[in-house]
């Protein structure tokens, strides 16, 4: 069965330990190489730890972080949201 998914949608996902750290890591290279100061935000969490995405940013945002056989910045595991 094929279903169309929009890269566009929302998906949510759990990000790991090494996700958030490489987020964190992520924002300072882009502000710093930018020579501004620009405080770190986390990501807002549901209470079950699941966060929101456009499918493009989470390509965008770990897309240098996935690999095979690396530590994975968030769970296998993604939920869907109906367009």
């Amino acid at each position: 069965m094929k279903i169309e998914f929009n890269i566009n949608e929302y998906v949510w996902v759990k990000l790991t330990k090494h996700g958030k750290e490489a987020m964190e890591r992520n924002h300072k290279q882009f502000w710093g190489g930018a020579g501004i100061y620009q405080i770190f935000t986390p990501k807002l969490e549901d209470k079950d730890g699941w966060s929101k995405w456009q499918m493009w940013n989470l390509m965008e945002e770990f897309g240098n972080d996935i690999r095979l056989g690396g530590d994975n910045p968030f769970e296998t595991t993604i939920l869907l949201t109906a367009p």
